[in-house]
């Protein structure tokens, strides 16, 4: 309390209150003075409340307060009893208990309480009852209010980044200045080769041909760098398919003499192992740089942090640490991990954690590995293809490249053979064609004559497409029945491939009986010495987690007893020093020498404060012959300065004397000089 106390008086006495408090006065006040005081720093952070409480109802008093402590979110402690109309009542009277507290805090938090209150008077909202939005004018005035608040949201917004940032206004300012004199001078050579450009002949049309010629030389960069970028993305687009064709030559490689239950078996590995990496590695590195992003946004964010901020920060951390220090003491096991039922399990679970952790690790460094083998492969490959300019194929890629080479050709001679009589049929096919035709259209007409006589016309067309349909129908069953026939050929193809392929297998299979059993066992081997290994490795784990934990708290108890020792040790010289000063001091006062007693510090001080006194007397009594003669001083002062004034006005007197004679003179001279005279020769 009387820490809190003071800080209100020391506050109150700073600008810009400026009061003269003491702990005293302060504490002395009623309870009217006391609440204009609260008053008068709620003025200051909010400049509306400048009000004297004695012209103010306490009703209206107490409803401004209230509201205004609303804004700045201000929560009474709890220790305080009663609640919120504890809290009310206790404003109202302007009690001690509640008026200091809240000072405190006001007092403590101005500058942000200033900032929030500001804020507020833009930010809170006016809330308009349902009714009244019925009518389209007071919607139309709130769609405009609450636009001018996300407005002056995002000007303060930019105001305050502009604050925080490094840039201050001075410099901006001097940039300006700068480029205004810059422009300045461009222009003033813009206009001096306006006038050299205006006496050249013709230096209309050469401006429009430079005009122009700056446009194509633009456009011509434009377009070397749009196909600069076609030729990049070309590029990329030819690389990215080369790797597609690499890829694919060694899935083909790959997969020669590999069964489908090894691949199964290779692709089932490599799920579980890119499983155990999506679940478990790679979501820990996102948390990890997703709270390091919100970490640097949120610094961002923030204003420049002072010297100040920076020493309260590490306090906090020194506190924080020293908190999870004290908690991880006091849920610590005792001194036998043994006792602790979980212990073992827990350390089985850690030693596992960290033995996964570091397969995926070791997997993750060996899949970059690989990438960059296949990499550097990719990039040997195309320095080849760019030396020779071909591809290096390798002796199974070349022999089915042969082979497939033969088959192509064979097949193309066959084709070939086959379609020059296909030719050869065509014509002779085409020419038959063209003679029918001329030949049919006499008959055709002749027929339609009698189909016409008869009262049938139309007859032959409709037989003609009848014919057309069944021609369609029988090809159509044709097809039908030679696509089923190839199809229940290819069904016994691959029976038959099915059989044979089981026979193939068959000696294979038996051979993998025992080799799976073997490998049964084997397993059961291995599970067996793991466990037996994992056991034995838990056990010297929690030994050694024991035996460090021992030796830890051996250092820390050395640690602490050196240092205690050290102190003791200047503790100790300095109570020696001490010692030797009393046992000299009261050496020096015993002693019968009247020069050694010179030597003791009480002599000394005694001494000094003899010559103090006796300043202080002779300065006294000097004082009093200067009040005494004070008087006297300032008579005699004011007649010196009443002479120094005679004498000078004595002086211009006899100045101004001079000047007149000096004036008739001259004067009688003049008067003189003009007489007439007569002159007798």
């Amino acid at each position: 309390m009387n820490q809190q106390l003071r800080f209100i008086v020391d506050s109150l006495n700073k600008p810009p209150y400026g009061r003269r408090f003491n702990l005293v006065s302060f504490d002395s006040l009623d309870s009217l003075s006391l609440l204009q005081v609260l008053n008068d720093v709620l003025a200051e952070i909010s400049p509306e409340h400048s009000i004297d409480l004695r012209e103010e109802p306490p009703e209206q008093t107490a409803v401004r307060m209230f509201s205004l402590l609303r804004v700045l979110k201000y929560k009474p402690k709890a220790d305080q009893g009663g609640g919120l109309n504890a809290f009310r009542q206790g404003l109202l009277q302007g009690e001690k208990s509640t008026v200091y507290p809240l000072l405190h805090w006001l007092l403590e938090r101005t500058p942000e309480l200033k900032k929030r209150a500001y804020l507020a008077r833009f930010l809170v909202k006016i809330e308009v009852p349902a009714e009244h939005l019925q009518d389209d004018a007071v919607v139309e005035v709130n769609q405009t209010y609450e636009e001018l608040v996300e407005q002056f949201k995002e000007l303060h917004r930019t105001v305050e980044q502009q604050r925080a940032s490094p840039f201050s206004v001075a410099e901006v300012r001097k940039d300006i200045a700068s480029m205004e004199e810059e422009r300045e001078q461009l222009a003033k050579r813009i206009e001096r080769l306006k006038h050299k450009a205006a006496s050249v002949p013709n230096h209309t049309d050469m401006l429009e041909a430079a005009k122009r010629l700056r446009r194509e030389r633009d456009r011509e960069g434009e377009l070397g760098e749009q196909r600069l970028e076609q030729k990049n993305q070309l590029l990329h687009a030819r690389q990215k398919v080369q790797r597609l064709q690499q890829q694919l030559r060694e899935l083909r490689s790959s997969s020669v003499g590999l069964t489908p239950e090894a691949l199964i078996s290779q692709l089932t590995e490599e799920r579980r192992l890119k499983g155990i990496l999506a679940r478990e590695s790679l979501p820990k590195k996102v948390e990890a740089k997703r709270k390091e992003c919100i970490e640097l946004e949120r610094v961002l964010s923030e204003p420049v942090v002072s010297d100040q901020d920076l020493d309260t920060i590490r306090a906090q951390i020194d506190e924080v640490n020293s908190e999870v220090a004290r908690l991880m003491e006091k849920h610590m096991p005792g001194n036998d991990p043994v006792q602790d039922k979980l212990a073992l399990f827990r350390q089985q679970a850690s030693i596992i954690a960290r033995k996964k952790e570091s397969a995926a690790e070791n997997y993750k460094a060996s899949l970059d590995e690989l990438a960059a083998a296949e990499s550097e492969l990719q990039t040997k490959r195309e320095q080849l293809k760019e030396f020779d300019g071909g591809e290096v194929l390798r002796e199974d890629e070349f022999k089915r490249y042969v082979a497939r080479l033969r088959t192509m050709s064979t097949t193309y001679k066959k084709k070939k053979a086959a379609l020059s009589t296909l030719k050869a049929e065509y014509g002779v096919l085409a020419r038959t064609e063209e003679i029918l035709k001329s030949r049919d259209e006499n008959a055709q007409e002749l027929v339609a004559i009698l189909e016409q006589k008869q009262g049938v016309q139309g007859y032959r067309q409709a037989q003609e497409t009848l014919e057309q349909v069944s021609a369609a129908k029988s090809e159509l069953d044709e097809t039908k029945g030679r696509v089923l026939e190839e199809m229940s050929e290819r069904v016994q193809q691959l029976h038959a491939a099915i059989a044979t392929k089981k026979a193939s297998l068959a000696p294979l299979i038996k051979e993998i009986r025992p080799l799976r059993q073997k490998h049964q066992e084997l397993l059961a081997t291995h599970t067996e010495k793991k466990l037996a290994y994992d056991t034995v490795a838990v056990g010297m784990e929690s030994q050694r987690a024991h035996t460090e934990q021992e030796v830890r708290a051996y250092w820390e108890e050395t640690t602490a007893e050196e240092s205690r020792y050290h102190y003791l040790q200047c503790m100790l010289k300095s109570v020696e020093i001490q010692q030797q000063r009393v046992a000299q001091e009261m050496k020096s006062y015993v002693s019968g020498d009247p020069a050694e007693k010179r030597k003791s510090l009480r002599d000394q001080f005694t001494r000094k404060i003899q010559e103090q006194e006796a300043l202080g007397k002779a300065l006294r009594e000097k004082q009093q012959a200067v009040r005494g003669g004070h008087e006297d001083a300032m008579r005699q002062v004011r007649m010196w300065k009443d002479l120094r004034q005679l004498f000078q006005v004595k002086r211009e007197c006899f100045v101004r004397g001079q000047q007149q004679r000096l004036h008739a003179q001259a004067t009688e001279q003049a008067i003189m000089a003009n007489e007439d005279r007569l002159v007798l020769s």
